[in-house]
């Protein structure tokens, strides 16, 4: 296969992670592609530590004012020219042969994207509960740490949704679904590195919620629902509080960290269900 591959990263202040995220990309055992990054307004190191990477495969673009991640990759898009996008965070590390098994996919399967695997850390890892998992093991997120698409797909859809601050990589896949199929690679492997959670980081992804209502109203999804019951788990939490602390032995507590977020369980909870109800009176949807 001798189209062009480009793989695109979107960054913001990734000065801990974005050296290894390079390393990984550039040893490549597919190494004919372009990288295209595209830099938020990073603030900290993160520059510098992708201007010493000396490889002609690397297009650096900085952006004059922050556009986030939705306009940003919109930016890579606008910049790649191969045939085959692919994309990965700044944050994360791929597997030697992530670009090739992608290619394969396209090849073999008549697919017009592919979507790759993301560990949260590693395969074995064990979370706790203080950890902010991403991952996608088995299919069906759609997470742009690990996916592929032909470039002349993602423009047929008008690229992402730059009014969606989060799940605009899930919206755009249901877009493209519609258009033919999405495959799944479990060799094209992506790895998320460990983050943790503080209680003021922890009440504000209550807010993602609200992205929630986008998606049902615009494709029918109903991940995380059951019926038009929305986080079903986090109601009951909210009606019977005891369920709170119940729920608490399904979890894994290891250090301080872990124990910090319990007070602020239930106020996540209220919090996700105001957010998320404000959303359905604005779209005119129900709920619950």
């Amino acid at each position: 296969m001798n189209e062009g591959v480009s793989v695109v990263i979107c960054v913001r202040n990734e000065e801990n992670y974005v050296k290894e995220c390079l390393n990984s990309i550039l040893r490549q055992s597919f190494f004919e592609f372009e990288l295209i990054i595209i830099d938020d307004q990073s603030s900290d190191n993160t520059a510098n530590i992708i201007g010493a990477f000396n490889d002609k495969r690397i297009k650096y673009f900085r952006n004059e004012k922050r556009l986030g991640i939705s306009g940003s990759r919109n930016k890579g898009l606008k910049n790649a020219s191969g045939v085959y996008i692919f994309f990965t965070d700044g944050d994360c590390t791929i597997s030697k042969n992530w670009v090739e098994e992608g290619l394969k996919y396209f090849q073999d399967n008549s697919c017009i994207a592919v979507e790759g695997a993301i560990y949260y850390v590693s395969r074995d890892y064990e979370p706790t509960f203080s950890d902010y998992v991403m991952e996608n093991k088995s299919g069906g997120k759609f997470m742009t740490g690990s996916m592929a698409y032909k470039k002349n797909v993602l423009q047929a859809v008008g690229g992402f949704d730059e009014e969606l601050h989060y799940f605009e990589d899930r919206d755009i896949a249901f877009k493209i679904m519609r258009l033919g199929k999405i495959c799944f690679s479990p060799k094209m492997i992506a790895y998320h590195p460990r983050v943790t959670q503080t209680p003021k980081k922890f009440i504000e992804s209550a807010s993602h919620s609200q992205y929630r209502v986008r998606l049902f109203k615009r494709y029918g999804d109903k991940e995380c629902m059951a019926g038009r019951i929305a986080f079903p788990l986090d109601l009951v939490k909210i009606i019977c509080p005891p369920v709170v602390f119940a729920s608490l032995f399904h979890n894994k507590f290891q250090g301080s960290d872990d124990y910090k977020l319990v007070p602020f369980t239930y106020i996540y909870a209220i919090s996700e269900r105001l957010q998320l109800w404000k959303r359905c009176i604005k779209e005119r949807i129900f709920l619950i």
